[in-house]
């Protein structure tokens, strides 16, 4: 093991990661942590001193996890937390499709690394067996030109059941892509090469936008009743169809209808 600030490398894990790359280990650059506070936090500071695109940092547990509005992301020691740096030449109105790409090559990591079928709710939370067992957060620096400097894609799964459960707030909703046992370090070498590889794939295709195809395929919200909640309120409608800007079309119970823009709220199904 060697040192890099306060954060110990895990040069096994590492390795065997960039053995299941293939091709793409060269275009990567990767580190591998046993802890960090949160990985999207430290590939930010590598990103403001000039780190390439497809710089990798990824943990077995994060100490301050972030999730979306603010909230902590709850990150014990049986995930694969893992962010990527892309430099996009793109308007800041664009990035919004990076989200939902990370989704779609997600779900395909953890179906590759486990056989089991993932869906994907509305906007970008995969479920396993109707749990939860990933949450992703973008975050992105623009330039005085409305352009973004960097994009970081965060993206947390929990890949083994922690030992003695998830707390009691998550118990109900939560779940794991293996179950308590696992070989923690083997399962997140393959999923994390999974990931990596899905990845880069997907942002390379994304002019012509190729993960919509397995976005849509996954998507669990069409066509059932979903609650909708936006400042304090909640109304209840049917999620009828998502369209290539991934709105999502709904009827309340009224009988309007209306497209809902990514981000603005969150749907409970």
């Amino acid at each position: 093991m060697e040192c890099i600030m306060e954060y110990t490398v895990n040069g096994a894990v590492q390795a065997a990661i960039l053995s299941r790359l293939g091709a793409d280990a060269g275009a990567v650059r990767l580190t591998v942590f046993d802890a960090v506070t949160s990985t999207n936090d430290l590939l930010r500071e590598a990103a403001e001193q000039g780190a390439p695109e497809f710089t990798v940092m990824a943990a077995l547990r994060q100490t301050a996890g972030k999730g979306r509005q603010g909230r902590q992301f709850y990150s014990p020691p049986s995930g694969l937390y893992l962010s990527m740096l892309l430099r996009p030449e793109m308007s800041a109105a664009e990035t919004l499709t990076l989200t939902p790409l990370a989704a779609a090559a997600a779900a395909e990591a953890v179906e590759q690394c486990s056989g089991a079928p993932v869906q994907i709710k509305w906007v970008n939370d995969l479920l396993l067996h109707e749990r939860k067992i990933c949450g992703i957060l973008a975050e992105s620096k623009f330039s005085d030109a409305g352009t973004p400097d960097y994009v970081i894609v965060g993206i947390g799964i929990n890949l083994v059941a922690p030992e003695g459960g998830f707390p009691p707030e998550l118990a109900e909703i939560a779940g794991a892509v293996f179950p308590a046992g696992a070989d923690l370090h083997a399962v997140f070498a393959d999923c994390a090469a999974g990931l990596i590889s899905a990845l880069m794939r997907e942002y390379r295709y994304l002019p012509v936008r190729h993960y919509l195809d397995a976005y849509r395929e996954r998507l669990c919200v069409l066509n059932r009743q979903v609650t909708v909640c936006e400042n304090g309120t909640e109304r209840q409608a049917l999620a009828l169809a998502v369209d290539d800007d991934l709105r999502l079309l709904v009827r309340y119970a009224d009988g309007s209808e209306q497209w809902r823009s990514t981000g603005e709220i969150r749907i409970r199904l």
